[in-house]
């Protein structure tokens, strides 16, 4: 990539990037505890698609509202495992 394609951002949009990185990590960190290796990997592999799939959003309120909806995700697979144990 060169220098002048490069795109710098806004501190807000600085902001939402970190949180959906770090949402992705919080992800995949859940996922780990799965017992069924299986089911790891292909909600692994579903949730990497969503992320690649969304990395072009450049409106702030589209990229709120996902992140909205991951976390919503988050939050559901974790009561889902809470249940599991």
């Amino acid at each position: 990539m060169s220098a002048k394609s490069r795109e710098f951002l806004s501190f807000s949009k600085f902001l939402l990037r970190s949180k959906s990185l770090n949402l992705y990590r919080d992800i995949l960190r859940t996922i780990k505890k799965i017992p069924n290796k299986e089911h790891r990997i292909e909600l692994k592999q579903w949730v990497r698609e969503d992320f690649e799939h969304n990395k072009h959003l450049r409106d702030e309120d589209n990229i709120r509202y996902q992140l909205t909806r991951g976390k919503a995700f988050h939050e559901e697979l974790i009561t889902s495992l809470s249940l599991v144990k």
